[in-house]
């Protein structure tokens, strides 16, 4: 395997930066729709070739590979839905072609953070995302938006300082920050990377949303533009996780392994059942979204904490709520362009008036809660099934009752918009094609996900040899 195919995945987005900013700004959206796609095919290449170890730069394993594809996806269809959805947006704090450039560029920084060799390199790249994205999150230019995009910016920055210091213990401990080196080599000093997996979960799942360093995800997610938050749920959440994942697999075979679950698992815990707790009483139906978004990578982070079975579920997890959520997030920008507010109790009775939009905005949401046959609900079920092996029914309890308390907030709450009285009638809405074939092609992709794809990705990923929880966590 060459190098030059890594090159590939990213070369194409930052050549489509480049022409995105030229004066007049018309060949943005070309430009990026054919870097997304270039990326994305070899990004498949990539994940089909089964690339193992390191290769110059680059280092590439399963879950390096299922990664790359996701992000390259959502971005392709998020750059090609932002065609419908700048049309609606007036007064924009930004010339468009700065908009594509961009987005563009959060590509580039969460692609290369999912495949550089050095943990280093991660850190730099995981916080080259805050420095693309944080001017997309005020681009409608409203005073919320603004103040979003500053707490994202200061809570995010200031949390991933504590991931900075991970890594610098990571290589006080191991004497090198490669990661081809760090994942063959036996932990020098466990108690420092004890220490450095700490750290990590902090600064990492500040950018991840987990609780309670979450405060900027619900603000900043339902400000931001609709394709731009489905950027950030489907795609720079899971990123940030990647990142504390690869500290986190340093410990295993070490005697502070379990420790290290147990907090990972304690933290991911916390933030679903946070999440799902409020999730349920939102007004806001963006808000709600992101709300879901935090609960789904609480759940991420115990399967991958859990190790086995429960690690291989968070993976199909990771993807399949990837593609379910940015499809609700299209739609939300769909209802917006509509109703021109974000407040539930003024969107009533949408399929009288978005009848495609309501059905595909009724089946995201039932996706990301889990419903089957989508592929949330398999690994759902995967990290719960880890759950039981290891005999924790405490543990399981509570994550069968975040489950259910998930999908019954948040649904109750989608279906109140999709057939409750509306105040006013209204005649029906002539629904663009693009608007509605998006969502619906990233939603058909959860489902595959559940139905088609899970076993490759099982197999692919090589996630069930991680050691599995020893049950510490809630005894």
């Amino acid at each position: 395997m060459d190098q030059a195919i890594f090159a590939l995945v990213f070369v194409p987005p930052l050549a489509a930066a480049m022409v995105s900013i030229l004066p007049g700004g018309r060949a943005g959206l070309a430009a990026s729709v054919a870097g997304g796609a270039l990326s994305l095919a070899a990004s498949a290449l990539l994940f089909l070739s089964g690339a193992q170890g390191r290769y110059g730069y680059f280092y590439a394993d399963g879950l390096t590979g299922v990664l790359l594809v996701t992000i390259s996806s959502i971005f392709l269809t998020s750059v090609a839905y932002s065609a419908f959805y700048l049309k609606r947006v007036e007064g924009s704090l930004l010339h468009f072609r700065w908009y594509y450039a961009l987005m563009d560029l959060f590509a580039v920084t969460m692609l290369l953070a999912v495949m550089v060799n050095d943990l280093g390199l991660i850190w730099i790249f995981v916080e080259a995302t805050t420095v693309t994205s944080a001017l997309l999150v005020a681009l409608e230019r409203q005073r919320t938006s603004v103040e979003a995009a500053w707490r994202y910016t200061l809570i995010v920055s200031s949390g991933l300082a504590a991931s900075l210091l991970s890594v610098v213990l990571v290589y006080l401990s191991q004497g090198t920050l490669q990661m081809s080196e760090l994942l063959v080599d036996p932990a020098a000093r466990p108690v420092v990377l004890l220490l450095a997996v700490g750290f990590a979960l902090v600064g990492y799942g500040t950018k991840a949303g987990i609780a309670p360093m979450h405060a900027w995800l619900p603000d900043a997610h339902s400000e931001a533009p609709s394709p731009v938050s489905a950027m950030f749920s489907g795609i720079l959440l899971p990123t940030s996780l990647y990142a504390f994942y690869r500290t986190f697999a340093l410990l295993r075979g070490t005697q502070y392994f379990a420790a290290a679950q147990d907090l990972a698992i304690g933290f991911g815990v916390l933030t679903a059942l946070v999440a799902a707790l409020i999730m349920g009483h939102q007004r806001n139906y963006k808000r709600m979204l992101a709300y879901s978004s935090m609960e789904n990578m609480g759940l991420i982070l115990v399967g991958f904490a859990l190790g086995g079975i429960g690690a291989v579920g968070a993976l199909i997890q990771v993807v399949s709520h990837a593609f379910a959520k940015s499809s609700a997030f299209y739609e939300s920008g769909n209802i917006l362009t509509v109703y021109r507010t974000k407040d539930m109790s003024s969107v009533k009775g949408m399929e009288g008036r978005l009848r495609y939009t309501t059905y595909l905005f009724l089946l995201s949401c039932m996706s990301v809660t889990g419903a089957p046959p989508f592929g949330v609900f398999l690994g759902e079920f995967m990290i719960l099934s880890r759950v039981a092996q290891t005999g924790n029914v405490p543990l399981l309890t509570v994550l069968a009752a975040i489950y259910v308390y998930a999908f019954v907030g948040l649904n109750r709450q989608a279906i109140g918009m999709a057939f409750g009285e509306a105040r006013e009638a209204a005649p029906p809405v002539r629904e663009e094609v693009l608007s509605v074939l998006l969502p619906a092609v990233n939603l058909a992709l959860s489902l595959l996900v559940g139905l088609l794809l899970a076993p490759g990705l099982m197999g692919a990923a090589g996630l069930a040899s991680l050691p599995a929880a020893t049950g510490g966590f809630l005894p």
